[in-house]
C-alpha cells in the first residue's frame, strides 16, 4: 500500500475509460487522508458537491479508482458572481497492494466525504507468536 505508486490522474484519464467520463484536461485530484491500522487500512476523500450516483470506486489489479463528477444546478434566473464550471471531475487511484482483501471493501458518502475500509488479508495481519 504505498503512496508512492500513485498514478496521476490526468495520465490515468487517458489510458483507462471508466463508466464515468472523465475529460483529462480537467480532472482533479481530490484532498485525501489514508491511515494504517493492524486490521485495515482507511482512506477518506473529499469530494464536495458530488452526490451518490455520480461516483464510482472500482478496484482492479491491486489498484483502488476513485471517479467522482460534481455537477452544479442552479436556477436559471440565478446569477454567478463568477466563473464557475458547471461540473468538475475528480480521479484518485493508489495502489493498495496484495495485502489488501478486495472482498471486503467498503465505502461510504456522507455530506461529500467519502470514507473506505480496505481490510487486509488475514495472512498479512501481526500475530502473536507464543515462545515455548
Amino acid at each position: 500500500m504505498s503512496e508512492k505508486n500513485e498514478l496521476c490522474a490526468a495520465q490515468s484519464a487517458k489510458s483507462e475509460s471508466s463508466a464515468l467520463q472523465v475529460r483529462p484536461e480537467v480532472v482533479h485530484k481530490p484532498v485525501y487522508q489514508s491511515r494504517y491500522s493492524e486490521n485495515a487500512w482507511k482512506v477518506v476523500v473529499n469530494l464536495p458537491g458530488v452526490l451518490k450516483d455520480n461516483l464510482e470506486v472500482t478496484v482492479e489489479n491491486e489498484v483502488l479508482d476513485i471517479c467522482a463528477t460534481r455537477l452544479i444546478d442552479s436556477p436559471e434566473d440565478w446569477r454567478p458572481l463568477a466563473d464557475y464550471p458547471a461540473e468538475k471531475n475528480y480521479r484518485l487511484r493508489l495502489d493498495v497492494g496484495p495485502e489488501v482483501d478486495p472482498s471486503g471493501i467498503s465505502a461510504c458518502l456522507e455530506e461529500g466525504v467519502l470514507t473506505l475500509e480496505l481490510p487486509l488479508r488475514e495472512e498479512v495481519k501481526r500475530r502473536s507468536i507464543e515462545v515455548k
